[in-house]
């Protein structure tokens, strides 16, 4: 066969005509900043991979290069030591864990949507994750149950000194391709280990924060930015083009360290993409003297003396602050102040910002609970913390007789939950997420249907469908419906809901549950009866603006 060969001078010619198609094809638009409108990373080059570890540092190298520098590092392969990165098939961890008690959320966390479970709003079994997270928008993020803890290996120098005293919690972390993180800060410092599938992370040193667009608290020290990872906007954000970042490729069987407050942004990859992480309070400094003297080797997370720890059937922690941080922060306040009183506890730990002392103080004996507002609900805290410290009920602390003597780990735990509790920690978060007013209107609406049927009953169905279009799930909506259905007939009428109404109500009372301000995600693919909802405002707090019923 014969080749069409152009002249030298001609395809001389033609390379050059095709190279500058390429440029102009492939280059920025004029006024357009480089990356913008495309995934985090685009902006700019990398700096370069983290450190890559093949051996384990000493405890006294781990502090002194990594974790006093707030400078992340990859060890490779560490994980592997871990049975579970053997054991945890899908259909082990079925057979083995099942029953266990799971939070969730989407895989896109810049939705903020928390799906259906067993459990409820965020709250499945691993039984049911397990059997759907292929095809279901769902990803575990989680405080690891304690029974998965004895196969799971601590890294040998977390083992031994100041380390080993303060590994606050583990969480796992569980889905299918496609998870996405928002660009975001922890509170603590964390070692995050690969058991299946593949992960890509952008990280950002704290030093650059002040160029983060959008940056939104997530409570204490953790922080988010809002900029989407999937198509960076740089006409509105423009700083965000001189952000530096590193990168991290991590591998099955890899584990990275995080330091605190140093942003990241995560994409996890793989059919089944599962890791476990291990968190640590933020250090100021260490004692490592001990370790030099101890055989150090890994060893089961179930034999570490773990701050906050979860059997898998209860309410979780995750998240919950450092309680070790949180006696700092009380001594201090009592050096300064020897006498506590309700508005100064109140400043330090929730509002600092009020200046109001004397509406806050008088604020204690209102029925604090049942107003809707933040900063009620903050109040409601404050009345369990005293309620705890407070042994003479004067509505002051003595530093010196109630506050200092009493601040063993334990307590400190309860006043931690109490000041960082997270609703979606438990089955309750439900409750607290839809709150009064839109289960009242929901159950009024119900009254008024089977008033004005010519056949006034309401299935099971027919209710868990008008619970699931405002937001609700089918678990909750089915003991809510047991609720007004005692003798199991298989249906309600207007007297049974009316005789039961005010029980149903108390259980979204929002004075019992701190209240949650993410937005609800309304369920979209639920077929609304006739003209139910008409429009629901959702900003700070849920509050229904309108359920229109057009029977």
């Amino acid at each position: 066969m014969r080749l069409f060969m152009l002249p030298p001078t001609a395809a001389a010619v033609a390379l050059l005509l095709w190279s500058l198609l390429v440029h102009l094809t492939t280059e920025t638009p004029a006024g357009v900043p480089k990356g913008h409108g495309e995934p985090l990373g685009n902006h700019r080059d990398s700096d370069g991979h983290v450190d890559i570890l093949t051996t384990l540092p000493s405890p006294q190298e781990f502090w002194d290069k990594y974790v006093s520098k707030r400078r992340p590092v990859l060890f490779s392969g560490a994980a592997r030591s871990s049975p579970g990165m053997q054991l945890w098939t899908d259909e082990y961890m079925l057979e083995t864990f099942g029953d266990l008690k799971v939070r969730i959320e989407g895989k896109h966390q810049k939705e903020g949507k928390y799906p259906e479970g067993e459990k409820g709003i965020a709250q499945d079994t691993l039984r049911n994750v397990l059997q759907t997270y292929r095809t279901r928008d769902v990803y575990v993020v989680s405080q690891i149950p304690d029974p998965l803890t004895e196969q799971v290996a601590v890294l040998p120098f977390l083992t031994c000194g100041t380390f080993k005293n303060h590994i606050l919690e583990s969480n796992l972390w569980l889905g299918g391709h496609g998870t996405q993180s928002q660009i975001h800060k922890d509170a603590d410092n964390a070692i995050n280990c690969l058991f299946s599938g593949t992960k890509t992370w952008i990280m950002i040193s704290q030093d650059y924060e002040h160029l983060l667009p959008d940056v939104v608290s997530s409570g204490g020290y953790s922080a988010r930015a809002t900029i989407d990872p999937d198509s960076v906007d740089l006409i509105k954000y423009p700083k965000f083009s001189e952000v530096p970042y590193t990168h991290v490729d991590m591998k099955p069987g890899d584990c990275l360290f995080i330091p605190a407050s140093h942003w990241h942004q995560v994409n996890s990859h793989g059919s089944k993409n599962l890791a476990v992480s291990i968190m640590m309070s933020r250090l100021k400094e260490v004692d490592l003297s001990e370790c030099d003297a101890v055989d150090l080797d890994f060893k089961p997370l179930s034999e570490m003396n773990m701050v906050f720890t979860y059997d898998g059937y209860s309410e979780q922690t995750m998240g919950d602050m450092d309680p070790f941080e949180l006696r700092e922060r009380i001594v201090e306040l009592c050096s300064a102040i020897k006498e506590l009183s309700f508005s100064a506890v109140y400043h330090e730990f929730f509002h600092k910002e009020d200046e109001d002392n004397e509406v806050i103080d008088n604020a204690i004996d209102t029925k604090m609970a049942k107003d809707k507002s933040s900063k009620q609900q903050d109040l409601h805290k404050m009345k369990q913390i005293f309620a705890i410290l407070d042994t003479n009920g004067d509505n002051f602390l003595s530093c010196d007789e109630e506050v200092l003597p009493k601040l063993s780990i334990a307590t400190l735990k309860r006043l931690a939950n109490i000041i960082s509790y997270d609703p979606s920690n438990s089955e309750e978060y439900e409750f607290s997420r839809m709150g009064t007013e839109v289960i009242r209107i929901l159950i009024e609406h119900v009254i008024n249907k089977l008033s004005n049927d010519k056949a006034p009953k309401m299935t099971k169905e027919q209710f868990l469908l008008r619970y699931r279009a405002v937001g609700g799930s089918r678990p909750v909506g089915s003991q809510l419906y047991d609720m007004m259905d005692p003798s199991q007939q298989g249906y309600i009428t207007r007297e049974m809901v009316l005789n039961k109404m005010e029980d149903v109500i108390s259980l979204y009372d929002d004075g019992l549950h701190p209240h949650h301000t993410q937005n609800m995600p309304w369920q979209a693919d639920i077929e609304i009866p006739g003209s139910l909802i008409n429009e629901v405002g959702t900003k700070q707090q849920w509050k229904a603006q309108k359920i229109r019923d057009d029977l």
